[in-house]
């Protein structure tokens, strides 16, 4: 279930917010992306692309684009209670790379991306792989190799 690798350290801003403001936020956190919310409810996304795509390379400056005009308005979300194949299902769907979670309720949770994803997969993979393979000791490897 992705609640138990739901990103919960959540970087978020409301509509009204300025272009320059969000690339402060993301810069400061490190983050590729802000969601935005209004009572506890996504009302957007935006991300590091987006301010590129939508605002400079139209030549609006930062300081005076609100991010509502230039976030992706509804953006694709998937439920803490989910699986995983649903999220990857979900994300593949709307072409993003980033999905926010919600609760039941439909508040924010947290969010998941495709590294996150992509991490949890691939222990996955190496533990089914552990278990299928024989297991070559070191000294068996360095014989072979000889």
């Amino acid at each position: 279930m992705l609640k138990d690798i739901v990103n919960r350290k959540l970087v978020t801003t409301d509509p009204s917010a300025k272009v320059s403001e969000v690339a402060k936020l993301m810069a400061h956190h490190d983050v590729g992306c802000v969601i935005v919310v209004e009572n506890k409810k996504v009302k957007g996304i935006i991300t590091d692309r987006d301010i590129v795509t939508r605002c400079l390379a139209k030549n609006i400056s930062p300081d005076e684009c609100v991010l509502s005009s230039v976030m992706t308005g509804t953006p694709a979300t998937v439920r803490e209670m989910d699986g995983i194949f649903d999220c990857i299902e979900t994300m593949r769907s709307a072409k993003v790379r980033r999905v926010p979670v919600v609760d039941r309720s439909g508040d924010l949770v947290g969010i998941v991306s495709f590294g996150d994803l992509l991490a949890v997969l691939s222990k996955e993979f190496a533990e089914l792989t552990r278990s299928t393979v024989p297991q070559v000791t070191s000294s068996e490897f360095e014989r072979e190799v000889a």
